[in-house]
């Protein structure tokens, strides 16, 4: 009896893993790509990012999350600022969580806009962009729904400079298109803060 695999096994086995592991993959993580500045400068336009469920941990306060739009179905990505039971609050040009000022190393905004004080409910979150002058955020749209969320972003897997004719619906929206062109290599592997 002989031990040689036959050429179909030889042919099939690792195609039958590698269908596996890339279900598996697609289980847990995404790449999306991110169309505007409104997360700068920790997300630039152009970079691709993935993103990660959760599992059996809650988004908490400085995640870089990924969600669908509560106005509509398009996906955005956004920072956690304020999570269920805190008193989000924007005065003097700084941001305030539970009465304590939020030291927001990178918001690229110097102060943040008037946000009259609200106690975020149970089941949501209070999101910001971190380029505040360039966001459409819960300022404007009220605490995120929680069930909402895709997912946490982790790491820029690639960036590329976006392509002019590209045509964006929303100015913080997430973009599931085609990559533009040409690489920016300094941000390739580049951890999410």
């Amino acid at each position: 009896m002989s031990r040689r695999k036959s050429l179909f096994r030889i042919v099939a086995e690792p195609i039958v893993v590698a269908c596996l592991l890339a279900l598996a993959v697609r289980a847990v993580a995404r790449i999306y790509s991110v169309p505007s500045a409104s997360m700068s400068p920790t997300l630039w336009p152009g970079d691709h990012i993935v993103v990660t469920r959760y599992l059996s941990d809650r988004p908490g306060r400085g995640d870089v999350v990924v969600f669908h739009h509560p106005a509509g179905s398009e996906l955005t990505v956004k920072r956690v600022v304020a999570i269920p039971g805190d008193l989000v609050e924007g005065r003097d040009g700084q941001l305030r969580v539970s009465g304590r000022v939020l030291h927001e190393p990178y918001a690229s905004v110097a102060g943040t806009m008037h946000i009259p004080p609200r106690l975020v409910p149970a089941g949501h979150l209070f999101v910001l962009g971190d380029n505040r002058s360039d966001s459409w955020d819960s300022r404007h749209w009220g605490p995120l729904p929680d069930s909402l969320v895709v997912g946490r972003a982790r790491v820029v897997l690639w960036s590329s400079r976006p392509s002019g004719s590209a045509t964006i619906v929303r100015a913080d929206a997430v973009s599931n298109g085609a990559p533009a062109k040409p690489a920016r290599f300094g941000r390739t592997f580049k951890w999410i803060e």
